[in-house]
């Protein structure tokens, strides 16, 4: 076995922007203390003839037994789902019943739960690789739980800081969900040329519908329960039953998978590796003295980071062009209520209403749904009626980066990894877009144009995505091996006729390069996002 730098994980190359070691057959490859040299390229080794790996191998699961994973899987984000959708509508209600509420406060309020998953989703993700999404899924939805009764009970007080720790403490569980969801989907239904045909795009798109009906739930029950009860924060309540629900859920799914034989469980990398060290002889490199064992610190740094620095360059790519986007969407619909509430005349409940008419509706065209996005919301918050119009465009903004992931990232030891990362990029941008849009309004006079300002700058940041869509195709062909265009049938039968060398063309293997720029744009816009929070939601 060859040696490693012991504070480097990655060998040294000649030249500056050749892939990772673990990503070409021809580069010097890393080794790992206690993992043999042939392990590396991929920790969770695709083989037809171990069945026992479940990432991609021959193992083939009934849908007799995928049916009701799926069915626990969709409703893990039930609660936190509802918790997020039900704050909108009560805007209005917030800035009434508590003083100390603004239009900025209240984006700091709105995006709180985003403000700590910039840096958590990062490592959240590695950890889901390594650990497995089931330990982290059950980490995370008991954080969502206890954030949504302290933000209950803060509602009940009518206090902004305990409301804002709730927001904070759900927060730090409610994305992580979703990276669990992401993992699992592309465990269960991710295709290859060994197991044939996936389902990840439908089950995307269906666990975005369901995401949609619960925010459908949250938005339009939120008022109609505050004018039932009497009591306006009894929707936090709500939110707060659900997810001790889909707690449950997240249990019963984990007595489902462990009820299975050990070939259809997920592999993690910790499961991996004992298994790699169960085959290893005992020698003195692995001495139980030595600094480099399987046990150290830095041992185990490295095997974690490894995820990080497997990432392809397509994947920074996107990642990177997408920094604001998720903020344009979540900040237009966090305030479509009272959009509605202000510039049309209408009641609280006929707002939360209006605001949810977006959810059922997904399409799954990117480029269509970008140009509508933009041309709806330039004349949203200035014609009668079109508001909901505009509403529409946001049903499928995830949906194609979502099913994109898992074809650009065709390693399942960093699939956790990946989403994880993307989610962060999101959260912090939608935590610069929804305190940067509470800023914008408290700015500007109050009246039925008080929104103006907000939708010139929501179609600013638009009008560059839709440029980004075009790019996206031309890139695909040019670099990314046309996994983008073409369909489920076809990508296979590609992928079984290309040879090693065909997959490191283009940005399709990680690169050095991208690699360090992508971390150093996540920083700068982690940074900045916190900047902008502590800004906005300390100041008087």
């Amino acid at each position: 076995m060859q040696d490693v730098d012991e504070h480097s994980f990655t060998a040294h190359r000649d030249t500056p922007d050749q892939p990772f070691p673990c990503a070409s057959e021809k580069g010097i490859k890393p080794t790992l203390d206690g993992i043999p040299e042939q392990s590396c390229p991929t920790l969770l080794k695709e083989s037809a003839s171990d069945p026992v790996d479940g990432h991609g191998s021959e193992v083939r699961i009934s849908w007799t037994v995928k049916v009701p994973a799926l069915a626990c899987i969709l409703f893990f984000t039930l609660g936190s789902t509802y918790c997020q959708s039900s704050l909108p509508p009560l805007k209005s209600t917030l800035k009434a019943q508590i003083q100390d509420v603004n239009n900025s406060r209240y984006g700091a309020i709105s995006s709180s739960d985003h403000l700590i998953n910039g840096v958590l989703l990062i490592f959240s993700g590695i950890a889901i690789d390594y650990y497995g999404p089931i330990l982290a899924g059950l980490v995370s939805s008991t954080f969502v739980v206890l954030g949504a009764i302290v933000r209950a009970v803060g509602g009940q007080k009518a206090s902004f800081p305990i409301i804002l720790g709730g927001q904070i403490l759900s927060g730090i569980g409610s994305k992580t969900l979703e990276t669990v969801q992401s993992k699992l989907y592309s465990h269960w239904f991710r295709g290859d040329t060994k197991r044939g045909r996936g389902w990840i795009g439908l089950v995307t798109g269906l666990d975005m519908a369901f995401g949609r009906l619960f925010s459908l739930m949250g938005n339009a029950t939120a008022i109609p329960i505050a004018n039932g009860t009497g009591q306006w924060y009894w929707a936090f309540w709500i939110g707060a039953i659900l997810s001790a629900f889909a707690l449950l859920l997240i249990v019963i799914y984990l007595l489902l998978e462990k009820s299975l034989p050990e070939s259809a469980q997920l592999m993690t990398g910790r499961r991996y590796l004992k298994q790699i060290q169960a085959q290893q002889p005992v020698t003195a490199h692995d001495n139980p003295t030595s600094h480099s064992r399987p046990t150290s610190l830095l041992y185990h740094w490295r095997l974690l980071t490894y995820s990080i620095l497997n990432l392809p360059a397509s994947f920074w790519l996107l990642a990177i062009t997408q920094i604001l986007q998720a903020g344009v969407a979540h900040a237009y619909t966090s305030n479509l209520s009272e959009v509605v509430q202000v510039t049309r005349g209408t009641t609280k409940l006929v707002a939360g209403y209006t605001s949810a008419i977006d959810r059922p509706h997904h399409h799954d065209s990117r480029l269509w749904h970008l140009l509508r996005s933009i041309r709806t919301e330039d004349v949203a918050g200035f014609r009668h009626g079109l508001v909901v119009l505009g509403s529409l465009a946001l049903s499928s903004n995830a949906i194609p980066f979502i099913a994109s992931i898992p074809l650009l990232v065709s390693s399942q030891e960093s699939i956790g990894t990946a989403y994880g990362i993307w989610r962060s990029f999101n959260s912090s941008g939608i935590t610069i877009t929804d305190v940067s849009v509470g800023a914008i309004q408290d700015r500007t006079p109050k009246g039925d144009n008080q929104y103006n300002g907000v939708f010139y700058f929501l179609i600013a940041l638009k009008a560059v995505d839709v440029l980004y869509g075009l790019i996206y195709d031309f890139l695909d062909i040019r670099f990314f091996g046309s996994v983008l265009r073409l369909n489920e049938q076809d990508r296979l039968a590609k992928e079984s006729q290309e040879s090693e060398a065909d997959r490191l063309q283009g940005l399709r293997p990680a690169r050095r390069r991208w690699t360090a720029f992508g971390l150093l744009v996540l920083v700068v816009l982690i940074a900045t996002s916190y900047v902008l929070y502590v800004v906005y939601s300390m100041k008087s």
